[in-house]
C-alpha cells in the first residue's frame, strides 16, 4: 500500500464517512429537550448521542415466563407464557403507561415469524390512536412512511421476528394491544420525568432523512456533518507483539469515524488485532478488532448504523466506525498486535472534530467517555453472562456478541443451538428487579426461531451477520450478533448491570465474547436520602405516615430474575385509600428517585402522585408476577417540584379501579448530576 494510494483512499472515505472537511457551522444542539433526545431526533442528531440524562428510564414489558424456567434441559424456555398484561384496545394490551415517554421498539413472533393470527396491532397515545391495522401488514411496510424497512421488518428481514422501531413519544399516556393469539413479545420504551420537549408521535411525519440514513448503514457516518473533521491517514506495520499510534489529538474534541483498511483479512487477524483508544489518559476502548466492528467470528459483511465490515475488490476489508468519542484534553488511537504473527500495510483514517461544547459537557458529567467493555471466557454455569456491569453514570447504547457453542438434544429438536434460549436481564441503580427481563437469545436480537436455522443478516441497528456451523474455526455451532440501542438507550445513574443467561436458567455452557458500547462517567449522581417503611410502626411515627383501610401481610416470596431461588421476607402493607408521608431530602437536589419496594402478585396498581400538593402525574406499574413477587420499581421526580426543599409530603391516592397500592418500602435518591 503506497502513500498516494492512501491519499486517495481518504478523499474517497470523506465522502464515506460524511465528515465535512470545508469550512461552515457546526450543527446547533437541539431544542425544547434539551439534551433530551426524542422522537426522530435521535436519529437526526447522532452527534449528541454522548449526552446523559438524569430525568429519564429505560423500562422494557415481555412475554417473559413468570416462573423464571425449570431445570429440565430437554425443554425450552416457555418464555411465550407471559401473555397479555391485561383485556383492553385492540382486545390484548402488552404495554401501557401513565405519563411523558417513548416507545422505542416493539418485537414480535409466532409460527415461525408469520404473525398473521395476531390480527392487529393498535398503538394509542395521549388518548389517540396512531396506529390500528394488521401486524403483517405494518411489518411488511404496506402502510408506507415511516413504517417502512428498516423502521419495520417481517420475519424474512430480521429472520423469525417482526419489528416496529418507529420511535414514538406521547406526553400523557400510551397503550399497545393485539387483537389475539398474543406469543413471544417485548415493548421497550423510556419513561420522562417531566413532558418538556416532548411533541406527540404524529403518522404524518413520514421522516423520510431518517429512513435515507438508516438505509444507508454501513456507508456513510450517519451524524451531521462535522465541518471543522481533520483527518489523520497513515500505513502502518505491526510486528509480533507490537503496537502502533494511529492518532493523536488533543482537545476539546472529538473522534467522529474511524476508518481501517485491511489488505489481507483471515478471521485470526480480526481476533488477535486490539483496538485501544485513550481519552483525557483513560484507557476505554480494549477491544478486538473484528468484535468492535460486529464481526467476532471472523471475516464477514455488517451494515450497522454505528460500525461496518465490508469486503473490498481485491480481498481487503474496510471497517467503520462512526460513534462520537468526545474528549477534553487528549486523545489516543493504539492497534496491538496479538497475533504472534508480522502485520503490514495496514491502512488507518481517524477523523476528528475540534469542538468546544465538550470541555464544559464532559467536565461536568452532561456527556460521558464513549466506553466499550470487552472481555471473554468459558460461561459459568448457573450464572448470568454480562456484558457490562458498571458504576458511575451513563447509558448502554448496544452490544456485540460472538457466542461459540454446541448443540443438543431437545425434546423439540434433535441439534438445538440451546444457548439461544437464554433471555438478558438489565438491572440499574442498585434495583432487585430487573428493568428488562428478555425472552430469549435471538430476540434480544430482534429474530426468532434461533434465527430461522441461522440465516445470516445485517440490519442498521440489529444482525446476525455471521454463523457457523463445524467450519472456519466454528467446532459445532457458532454465531456473531449484535444491537445497537440508541432510542432505546438504558440510561443509569449509579450503576449498571446488564447480563444475559447461556441457555434457560444458564444450564450450558458455551464461551462467550462481548463488547459492550456505553457513554460513561465514572461518578455515580445519586445520594441515598429518606427511607420510609410503612409495616414499620416507628418509621410511621418519624415520617407521619398516614393511610386508609390498610393491611399488613407478611410476605415470602424472590425477586424476578436472576436472583430468583433466593426468598426474601418481609411486610407489606396494601390501601385503595390514600396514603401521605413525608421524606426529608437534600435542598440540593436536582430531582428524586422515588423507589418502591412491592408485592407485584396483582399488576396495574396505580396511584396518582402528589409533592407538597401539586399533582405530579400517575405512576402506573402494569407487570404481575403471581411466582415472584417482589419487584423495585421507581418514580422520577422533576427538580421543578423538589429543588430547594429538605422535607418533601408525598400523597398517593390509588386510582379508582386499581387493585390496592402495596409497599414494603420507599427510598428516596437525590439526584446531584
Amino acid at each position: 500500500m503506497t502513500r498516494s494510494w492512501c491519499a486517495a483512499l481518504v478523499f474517497a472515505l470523506v465522502a464515506l464517512t460524511g465528515v465535512a472537511v470545508a469550512t461552515g457551522a457546526r450543527a446547533e444542539p437541539i431544542g425544547g429537550a434539551g439534551d433530551r433526545l426524542v422522537g426522530w431526533d435521535t436519529y437526526r442528531r447522532l452527534d449528541r448521542l454522548p449526552y446523559l440524562r438524569t430525568d429519564t428510564q429505560a423500562l422494557q414489558l415481555s412475554s417473559f415466563d413468570r416462573s423464571g424456567g425449570d431445570f429440565d434441559l430437554s425443554t425450552g424456555n416457555r418464555n411465550g407464557t407471559g401473555g397479555c398484561l391485561t383485556s383492553g384496545g385492540a382486545g390484548c394490551v402488552v404495554a401501557e403507561d401513565r405519563g411523558a415517554g417513548e416507545v422505542d421498539s416493539i418485537w414480535f413472533t409466532r409460527d415461525g415469524g408469520k404473525v398473521t393470527r395476531i390480527g392487529n396491532i393498535r398503538v394509542e397515545l395521549d388518548g389517540r390512536t396512531v396506529l390500528d391495522a394488521p401486524l403483517q401488514s405494518v411489518v411488511d411496510g404496506a402502510l408506507g412512511a415511516p413504517f417502512e424497512w428498516p423502521l419495520v421488518a417481517n420475519a424474512a428481514q430480521s429472520p423469525g421476528g417482526v419489528y416496529i422501531k418507529v420511535p414514538m413519544p406521547y406526553r400523557e399516556s400510551m397503550r399497545i394491544s393485539v387483537t389475539s393469539h398474543l406469543e413471544y413479545y417485548h415493548v421497550d420504551y423510556r419513561q420522562f420525568s417531566t413532558g418538556e420537549g416532548v411533541t406527540t408521535f404524529s403518522p404524518s411525519d413520514r421522516a423520510l432523512d431518517v429512513l435515507a440514513t438508516l438505509r444507508a448503514a454501513g456507508t456513510a457516518d450517519p451524524k451531521p456533518s462535522a465541518a471543522t473533521a481533520v483527518h489523520d491517514d497513515r500505513i502502518v506495520d505491526l510486528p509480533a507483539g507490537g503496537a502502533a499510534t494511529i492518532a493523536e489529538s488533543k482537545g476539546p474534541g472529538s473522534i467522529a469515524a474511524l476508518i481501517l483498511q485491511l489488505p489481507d483479512p483471515t478471521d485470526q487477524l480480526l481476533s488477535g488485532l486490539r483496538l485501544q483508544m485513550e481519552f483525557d489518559g483513560r484507557t476505554m476502548v480494549d477491544s478486538p478488532l473484528g468484535e468492535f466492528f460486529g464481526a467476532g467470528l471472523g471475516v464477514a459483511t455488517v451494515r450497522s448504523l454505528m460500525f461496518a465490515a465490508i469486503p473490498q475488490p481485491g480481498g481487503s476489508l474496510s471497517l467503520s466506525a462512526w460513534w462520537p468519542m468526545p474528549f477534553v484534553r487528549s486523545a489516543r488511537l493504539t492497534l496491538l498486535n496479538t497475533t504472534g504473527a508480522p502485520l503490514t500495510g495496514i491502512g488507518t483514517d481517524v477523523a476528528t472534530a475540534p469542538d468546544p461544547q465538550w470541555e464544559s459537557a464532559l467536565a461536568d458529567g452532561r456527556a460521558g467517555y464513549f466506553t466499550a467493555r470487552s472481555h471473554a471466557a468459558p460461561t459459568t454455569f448457573g450464572q448470568d453472562w454480562v456484558f457490562a456491569d458498571e458504576p458511575g453514570h451513563g447509558k448502554f447504547v448496544g452490544v456485540s456478541h460472538t457466542i461459540r457453542g454446541s448443540r443438543i438434544k431437545t425434546a423439540f429438536s434433535d441439534a438445538a443451538p440451546y444457548f439461544l434460549e437464554g433471555a438478558e436481564r438489565v438491572y440499574t441503580d442498585g434495583a432487585s428487579s430487573p428493568q428488562w427481563y428478555g425472552t430469549g437469545t435471538e430476540d434480544l436480537y430482534e429474530g426468532g426461531w434461533y434465527f430461522k436455522d441461522g440465516t445470516r443478516f445485517s440490519d442498521p441497528l440489529t444482525g446476525q451477520p455471521d454463523q457457523r456451523t463445524a467450519a472456519g474455526g466454528c467446532a459445532d455451532y457458532c454465531v456473531a450478533v449484535y444491537r445497537l440501542m440508541l432510542a432505546d438507550a438504558v440510561d443509569y445513574h449509579s450503576a449498571i448491570r446488564f447480563g444475559i443467561e447461556h441457555g434457560k436458567r444458564n444450564m450450558v455452557q458455551p464461551d462467550y465474547s462481548s463488547t459492550a458500547f456505553l457513554y460513561t462517567q465514572p461518578n455515580d449522581i445519586l445520594t441515598a436520602g429518606d427511607d420510609v417503611q410503612p409495616s414499620d410502626p416507628v418509621s410511621r411515627l418519624l415520617h407521619d405516615y398516614t393511610d386508609a383501610d390498610a393491611t399488613d401481610q407478611l410476605l415470602v416470596s424472590e425477586y424476578e430474575g436472576s436472583e430468583d431461588t433466593r426468598p426474601i421476607i418481609g411486610s407489606v402493607r396494601a390501601t385503595t385509600g390514600a396514603i401521605t408521608f413525608h421524606a426529608e431530602t437534600d435542598p440540593n437536589n436536582r430531582g428524586i428517585l422515588l423507589r418502591r419496594t412491592s408485592d407485584q402478585a396483582n399488576g396495574f396498581q396505580s396511584v396518582d402522585v402528589a409533592i407538597d400538593g401539586v399533582p405530579a402525574g400517575t405512576w402506573l406499574q402494569p407487570r404481575n408476577n403471581p411466582i415472584h413477587r417482589w419487584l423495585d420499581d421507581t418514580y422520577l421526580l422533576p427538580p421543578a417540584l423538589t429543588a430547594g426543599k429538605a422535607q418533601l409530603t408525598i400523597t398517593l391516592t390509588p386510582a379508582p379501579d386499581s387493585p390496592p397500592w402495596t409497599a414494603s418500602r420507599y427510598q428516596l435518591e437525590t439526584v446531584t448530576g
